[in-house]
């Protein structure tokens, strides 16, 4: 138990006294925020040591603590230690690697969200609107609210190149000028916790070096080093298999089990699950069938629930093809299978369907704790089911793998060590070498073996049970990982190479507002390495409505998915071979659909635009178009692909199957769709942008979609012959959607520069007090939001903006669509900064108050245009725009390259959230 009976003596934050709790307070908080709705769970012993680390500001920089005893509760024991007045990072990141059909970890967050016991919210401040919880997995499914308030806990689950590229300043998804405010708020005041990081040493490693605990070399530099203050980045890496020394250049021991814990007698339990492994051998041509055979033996006499491992995507679909036909055929004979169920668990599958797919395994008993089946039941997967999932089956048959991942796939058999014995058989395929390959295959093939040897001969080292089997219980899988750690480190997969994170790495990528920099390179190596066997992943969108038409360009391409960004619930990632394949396959089935194809990478940028003639001459045409075809080929790896709703292609449960015809549904048209709601509010859509073809002529024809959506733009995209617009594509936003910040001055009703300048003012000051920040930062936190829109005053502003001439300008925010061209690219901010330069400012924040002013949208990192600015002759104007560039520079160097991002998002966060309350105003005033 605790150190200190009695309560968690927790350091207080700095500045502050911090509130304590004794131990009986945080067990009972701990069993409100685990329960399931069913039963109540008192912690585990190494849970409550966690806790008492966490409570004094001790974060372990490894946890490696066997699967099925609660790793995921970290999240719960830091906003248990946080609400002690622990010091302790606001925001918890917790990433998870592989895409998983349920996530674990953000359910489990929304579990606590909905448990949080009264008390606990309070020490926590966490309000009204309770913990904030955001979700970054691919698409633009992040609701954002952790980018709301930087003083409010918030908890982000995410993936690593969803996490990865956004700390580095080249989010995936995010457009550059919201790249610096979600870099600021990842890279500091954050606990990461990795969990299961054996699969990504690579990420594990960039991760150790921003930990400021262990390098400051991102950090001030020269003598600015004890000046300033900005609360650290953390990292707690997670692993449930066993590597004997996590971050060895620390030499320090990862937190383990003591001998203590195995005292607890679930604890207990769980660690001696009877599990009993047999290694059989196979080859590739009869592997499938023996998986079905074994399952469905063991699924019966009792009826029992069986999972199958694939490790490829291939092997599971043919296994559950073959299983699906003997239940089938012995159904028809009335035999014990007739009510037998089978699923497929693929990474391939759009979020939509998934969900259907988590109530089926939750419906099934593999999720939670359930009674025994009444028929039999089998499960077939892929690596989609070995992280991320919490499985819990009887039996389980599978191919060798790699012992890290055999590890994950032991832990999903009988996991919480009460029920029968589990039978686990595995079938060993050993490569295969064709004949007459050539000597570097021959050389290939002698190292596939002797890792495959590797393999085998880690299993074979677990004890021997009376019964010829393996003892495959947690407790033999710590006992083998100690007696034989030379056998398990040879049957691990080595980590790829990747490059060490170096200060000018970073930098380049915090210039976020050059379009092109010969410094920047792509991020991937640091978050993936150089040598990673996996393949590059395309995610496959589907849309009824695309800007399409030959005057529709890249810029409006681009606006569009802005505007109407791809949902996570839309994406179907899929490995590049396998899309190509699907794709040469489907193209040659179609003859009158008319879809079109579009091609953006993780920025948000368009890649390629194809019409269907265009995919029927490249995919037809095989020898004069094989540039172009490979062109377009390489274009999809690593990007989404988009198509249109008529291409068809894809089976009822969200499957890439080239044979299946007809419209696909899609977030953009299907009405039981976008009738979804998000979980934390009932009253936000789950898609929050609607897509209408309206007619230009008749407005009687245009749509009102009704309260809560505002018209943000019309794209025009059918033409009569005198070139006059006759359609065109609307796109609705959601009044909380937010996708543009600079959406928010013309989409709201009118309020005046003084009082906007006024809210925001209000704002910083309540955040940056929360936050602790010195006094004079806080006071040029202040000064800046109430500088930071007085470039809004210009005539060019209030005119193309369509401000009220009503006495009352200038104003900062005005009601619907403004004519963007009347502008002539003129960016507020740089007029902002010259009219603070002639104010008088205090002399040691004139700098970070400048900067504040000019970066408030993203600009200025380092170049802000000075397009449409008349205040200055052009030289004067170039000459101020170089200053600001020098300027970004020094701050850098003063705080830090994440401490000088963290600054500019504070400001921001107090903007938006000012904004927001404005907007909730008016629609409540005028609803």
């Amino acid at each position: 138990m605790l150190d200190s009976p009695q309560s968690l003596l927790a350091h207080p934050r700095v500045n502050g006294s911090g509130p304590t709790m004794d131990e009986n307070e945080a067990i009972s908080m701990f069993e409100a925020l685990t329960t399931d709705g069913v039963e109540r769970f008192r912690p585990f012993s190494w849970q409550m040591r966690l806790l008492h680390h966490l409570a004094n500001g001790d974060v372990p920089a490894a946890l490696d603590i066997p699967t099925g005893l609660g790793k995921t509760t970290v999240m719960a024991l830091w906003l248990i230690a946080l609400g002690s007045g622990g010091s302790l990072p606001r925001r918890l990141v917790y990433i998870v690697d592989r895409r998983a059909v349920v996530d674990q970890a953000t359910r489990f967050a929304e579990q606590m969200r909905d448990n949080m016991p009264e008390t606990l919210g309070a020490k926590l401040s966490l309000g009204a609107e309770g913990l904030p919880i955001s979700t970054l997995r691919g698409g633009a499914a992040d609701n954002r609210s952790w980018l709301e308030d930087p003083s409010r806990p918030a908890i982000i689950v995410g993936t690593i190149d969803m996490i990865g590229s956004r700390l580095l300043f080249q989010g995936y998804g995010v457009s550059k000028k919201m790249r610096p405010y979600h870099a600021g708020f990842l890279g500091v005041d954050t606990l990461v916790v990795l969990d299961e990081a054996h699969l990504c040493p690579p990420f594990e490693s960039l991760l150790e070096a921003v930990d400021a605990k262990r390098d400051a070399k991102f950090g001030p530099t020269g003598g600015h080093t004890t000046e300033v203050v900005t609360p650290p980045f953390r990292l707690m890496s997670l692993s449930a298999t066993g590597r004997r020394r996590i971050n060895p250049t620390e030499g320090k021991e990862p937190f383990r089990l003591q001998r203590a814990d195995n005292e607890d007698p679930v604890v207990r339990r769980r660690l001696n699950a009877p599990k009993g492994l047999l290694l059989d051998e196979s080859d590739r041509k009869t592997l499938p069938q023996r998986l079905a055979d074994r399952a469905l033996e063991l699924s019966q006499a009792p009826p029992a629930r069986v999972v199958i491992f694939c490790d490829r995507r291939v092997d599971a679909v043919a296994t559950k093809e073959i299983v699906d036909k003997a239940i089938k055929s012995r159904a028809a004979t009335k035999l014990d299978t007739m009510s037998a169920k089978t699923e497929l668990l693929v990474g391939e599958r759009r979020g939509y369907e998934r969900e259907a797919l988590a109530a089926w395994l939750s419906a099934h008993g593999f999720l939670g704790k359930s009674a025994p089946p009444t028929a039999p039941i089998i499960l077939v997967a892929t690596s989609a089911g070995e992280v991320g999932v919490d499985l819990n089956a009887d039996h389980m048959v599978c191919d060798l793998v790699s012992y890290e991942r055999m590890v994950q796939r032991l832990g999903r058999v009988n996991r919480r060590g009460d029920g029968p014995d589990a039978i686990i058989d595995v079938f060993s395929v050993r490569p295969e070498l064709k004949a007459n390959a050539r000597k570097p295959d021959r050389d290939r093939h002698e190292e596939e073996l002797a890792d495959h040897r590797a393999k085998e001969e880690a299993i074979a080292s677990l004890p021997q049970r009376s019964d010829g089997r393996h003892d495959a219980s947690p407790e033999a899988l710590l006992r083998v990982r100690t007696e034989h750690p030379h056998k398990i480190d040879r049957a691990t997969s080595s980590a790829p190479l990747h490059p060490p994170l170096a200060r000018p790495h970073v930098e380049a990528w915090a210039l976020t507002s050059l379009d092109n920099h010969a410094g920047r390179t792509k991020v991937a190596p640091w978050l993936r390495g150089w040598e990673s066997k996996e393949e590059p992943q395309v995610a496959v969108v589907f849309r009824r409505f695309l800007p399409e038409g030959s005057r529709v360009g890249k810029p409006e391409i681009q606006l569009f998915f802005q505007l109407a960004p791809i949902h996570v619930s839309e994406r179907l990632e899929a490995p590049h071979s396998h899309v190509w394949n699907w794709l040469t396959k489907r193209v040659r089935r179609l003859r009158e659909a008319e879809p079109v194809a579009v091609v953006i990478d993780h920025a948000g940028e368009l890649v390629q635009s194809v019409s269907f003639d265009d995919l029927l001459r490249l995919f037809q045409t095989k020898s004069r178009q094989a540039r172009e075809q490979e062109e377009f080929k390489r274009n999809i790896a690593n990007a989404t692909l988009i198509l249109d709703s008529s291409f068809g292609g894809l089976t009822a449960d969200g499957m890439l199957d080239e044979k299946h015809d007809g419209d696909v549904a899609s977030a953009d048209d299907d009405e039981e769709w976008q009738a979804r709601t998000e979980r934390d509010d009932g009253d936000r859509p789950l898609i929050q942008f609607l897509v209408k073809r309206e007619s230009n002529d008749d407005e009687a024809l245009q749509t009102d979609p009704g309260k809560g959506w505002r018209r943000v733009h019309a794209f025009e995209i059918g033409f009569a012959e005198d070139g006059h617009a006759q359609e065109a594509l609307a796109v609705y936003q959601w009044a909380d959607a937010a996708h543009h910040e600079d959406s928010r001055s013309i989409l709201s009703r009118p309020q005046t520069l003084r009082d906007h300048a006024n809210q925001v003012a209000r704002r910083v000051r309540e955040m940056a007090e929360r936050l602790e920040i010195p006094v004079e930062e806080i006071e040029a936190l202040e000064t800046a939001a109430r500088l930071h829109d007085d470039g809004k005053a210009a005539n060019r502003w209030q005119e193309a903006m369509r401000a009220p001439d009503d006495g009352r300008r200038p104003y900062a925010k005005t009601r619907g669509g403004g004519d963007w061209r009347l502008l002539e690219g003129y960016r507020h901010e740089f007029g902002s900064l010259l009219m603070a330069e002639a104010k008088p400012l205090p002399a040691d924040m004139r700098d970070l108050i400048l900067h504040l002013i000019a970066a408030h949208h993203g600009y200025a990192r380092p170049l802000i245009s000075t397009a449409g600015c008349e205040e200055l002759p052009p030289s004067a104007l170039e000459s101020k725009a170089g200053a600001a560039a020098l300027r970004f520079i020094r701050l850098q160097r003063k705080y830090g390259i994440w401490g000088l991002a963290w600054r500019e998002a504070i400001l921001r966060a107090a903007d938006q959230s000012a904004s927001r309350d404005w907007d909730r105003q008016s629609d409540a005033n005028h609803g």
